[in-house]
């Protein structure tokens, strides 16, 4: 979900990782913070049977109205979620939004009363406890940045325990927790055998999750 300042290469790349959370062939799928549209339009072209996106920023939602099969405009918070009421959502996409959300709890909860029962909710969250966060604290300072995770828009922070806390208080069942190293394959590989595999959690700069709505 972007803000007023939004920039066209502002997470405007899809991640094609989810897919391997995810088949999306013949799923409705509700894409909440959904930028400019990348990931949704990689559903549909795997096989999506519709992609509908919800974003706050009018510039990024008029770029996913191109990519996707319908945009609202609107704060998950307050979006007039009973127009999508008609029909239920197989699928929820949360993907780099749940940081941007003063309460990101309460906006999960009614977004998932548009996802039918044995729904699956993906969700993709910068991890606070990466080793550049540990290091710049032990230095004694918190910077600044237009992306990434210390992204000046971020509102609430979390480790890979509160992540899962987050889905499992919502009421999902959680099915899987990915750390999510980075698009670039050498260095993802570095990551790795720099921390020899037993502290690789600290060296993910995401998680990617997958949870599924009770029955």
């Amino acid at each position: 979900m972007m803000g007023a300042g939004f920039k066209p290469g502002y997470y405007s790349d899809a991640k094609p990782e989810l897919l391997e959370l995810i088949d999306p062939r013949g799923l409705r799928i509700l894409d909440a913070g959904c930028a400019g549209g990348s990931n949704g339009e990689m559903m549909k072209r795997r096989g999506a049977r519709e992609v509908v996106g919800i974003e706050l920023s009018p510039a990024a939602a008029e770029q996913a109205r191109a990519r996707l099969d319908r945009v609202i405009v609107g704060d998950l918070a307050t979006v007039d979620l009973g127009e999508l009421a008609a029909e239920p959502f197989d699928a929820l996409l949360l993907i780099d939004v749940i940081e941007h959300l003063l309460d990101p709890q309460a906006s999960l909860r009614r977004l998932l009363e548009t996802l039918r029962p044995g729904g699956v909710v993906v969700a993709s969250i910068p991890n606070v406890a990466h080793v550049w966060v540990l290091a710049n604290l032990l230095a004694g300072r918190w910077p600044q940045k237009d992306s990434g995770i210390f992204d000046r828009t971020h509102l609430r922070f979390f480790a890979r325990r509160d992540m899962v806390r987050l889905l499992d208080s919502a009421g999902l069942d959680v099915l899987a927790v990915h750390p999510y190293f980075t698009r670039y394959e050498s260095l993802r590989k570095l990551s790795l055998v720099l921390s020899l595999y037993l502290f690789r959690n600290y060296f993910a700069r995401q998680f990617l999750l997958l949870a599924r709505k009770p029955l």
